[in-house]
């Protein structure tokens, strides 16, 4: 364990931040017809040879005198815009929304019939065809919703596992649904994603009520609070910052603009707390803040600099606030959770090897949390005592996080296709079960009374029964 100091001090010098890059302008106006021209006398050449007959050498030099007419050049500059600017305007296309009218099209008939199989070790699994899950589902009234990496929301039936319902919004719907009022609430989107947004569903019916646009992309679940009787949803939303949106009607009550932000927020009484990170093409350039806000309308309570990004949202323990700290668009060999109090005043500290990227869970003074390469922590945050530590065997990327698993243990899902049962007070791993070998979970386990579900990048969604 290291102090904040020293946090900031390994981040600065990992050694995959590389100095000393020198930008370089390449002229490419002309490398379209040069590699045409080019192109043209080779062919040229070779079929006079093929006569016996030797080109004079006026030929190319001719061809270059044509080609540095302005005419030639203005026509080549015009060419390599268009051809720039379809490109942009594909890619802009590509990122952008679906419309909502394309949307209402394709969901007027959502009825979609596929049975799941009986597994070996589990009650049953789903298979989506070249489909992928990131975030864990949403049971509503016995049905299961998950989104898809392909922008499909689906209906299961939570019971059997049968899909019942399919629906089309056309983007990655990267967080779990929340429930709040009877509706459930998501956003979509990836980093390079604009004008996303956060839908209002109604599981019941089946269809979008309402719809909140963004500029950024919105791929963390929302929180919801309620003050002097008003809710409030809480949606980050990248460079758009901190959008606090009424759920009645889903209209905006206010935004904050304080860096890029993917994680949750905290909300303690009337004040939020939100953490920024920076992007890969932010680095060099900005820096990560912790915020502390007022909630009914959004202005700066206290603002202090991380030492690394928050990428995930902060956890209260006690009456401090912990936000967790790794990079996950650069390789860095740091990570921790930096702890701060009400007023702002900087508390303990934690380093680890890894980034922070999990959702942090908390029981009495103690953090359990996970790093990027699936190793297993708890922390007690006001002794400022690492209490254990497990090690992962796969020391590959992992987004999952811990979840409680009952009063004394909790969850992990590995990232190849299995589950850790661990004691919370010992690091005991109980149960080390394996329901596949070549899986890819980033989802959290979704836990109930008696089951848990397992979300796969692959498409398979397992139903097992407490182990």
């Amino acid at each position: 364990m290291f102090g904040l100091t020293e946090m900031m001090e390994l981040s600065a010098s990992s050694n995959t931040l590389s100095e000393g890059y020198q930008y370089a302008i390449v002229p490419t106006v002309l490398l379209p017809l040069a590699f045409l021209g080019t192109a043209l006398s080779v062919v040229a050449t070779f079929i006079a040879g093929m006569f016996g007959v030797k080109l004079k050498a006026e030929g190319p030099k001719k061809l270059l005198e044509l080609l540095l007419k302005p005419k030639v050049l203005l026509a080549a500059a015009a060419l390599n815009l268009a051809i720039y600017g379809g490109y942009l305007g594909v890619d802009y296309v590509k990122n952008g929304p679906v419309p909502q009218a394309v949307q209402k099209f394709a969901n007027s008939d959502t009825t979609y019939h596929q049975k799941a199989k009986q597994g070996d070790r589990t009650l049953w699994q789903q298979s989506l065809e070249n489909e992928g899950v990131f975030a864990r589902g949403t049971i509503v009234d016995g049905e299961l919703f998950f989104g898809t990496n392909e922008g499909y929301l689906y209906v299961a039936d939570a019971d059997t596992g049968t899909i019942k319902n399919k629906l089309f919004f056309g983007k990655f719907l990267s967080p779990s649904p929340t429930l709040y009022k009877g509706y459930l609430y998501f956003g979509e989107g990836l980093h390079q994603s604009h004008s996303m947004g956060v839908y209002k569903f109604d599981p019941e019916k089946k269809q979008v009520v309402a719809h909140f646009r963004t500029n950024g992309h919105t791929e963390i679940f929302p929180v919801f609070t309620n003050a002097d009787g008003k809710d409030y949803l809480l949606q980050t939303a990248g460079d758009d910052g901190l959008y606090a949106i009424n759920p009645d009607t889903m209209e905006e009550i206010w935004q904050f603009k304080g860096g890029h932000m993917d994680g949750f927020a905290l909300v303690q009484g009337d004040y939020v707390y939100i953490g920024s990170g920076i992007p890969r093409e932010g680095f060099s350039i900005n820096r990560p803040f912790a915020y502390k806000l007022n909630l009914k309308d959004g202005s700066i309570v206290w603002k202090k600099e991380l030492p690394l990004s928050a990428w995930y949202g902060p956890v209260q323990v006690k009456d401090d606030v912990c936000f967790i700290q790794g990079e996950i668009h650069i390789d860095t060999h740091v990570g921790g959770l930096s702890c701060f109090t009400q007023s702002g005043e900087r508390a303990h500290s934690l380093v680890i090897n890894y980034p922070v990227v999990g959702k942090p869970i908390v029981k009495n003074d103690t953090i359990y949390f996970n790093d990027y390469y699936g190793n297993l922590y708890a922390w007690n945050a006001i002794n400022n005592k690492l209490e254990w530590e497990i090690e992962s065997d796969i020391k590959k990327g992992s987004y999952s996080s811990l979840q409680f698993y009952n009063d004394k243990e909790i969850i992990y899902a590995k990232r190849t296709g299995g589950v850790l049962i661990i004691n919370m007070k010992s690091g005991e791993v109980r149960e080390n079960v394996d329901f596949a070998q070549d899986e890819l979970i980033y989802a959290d386990p979704l836990v109930k009374e008696d089951a848990f579900y397992l979300f796969s990048m692959k498409g398979s969604i397992y139903k097992s029964a407490k182990i």
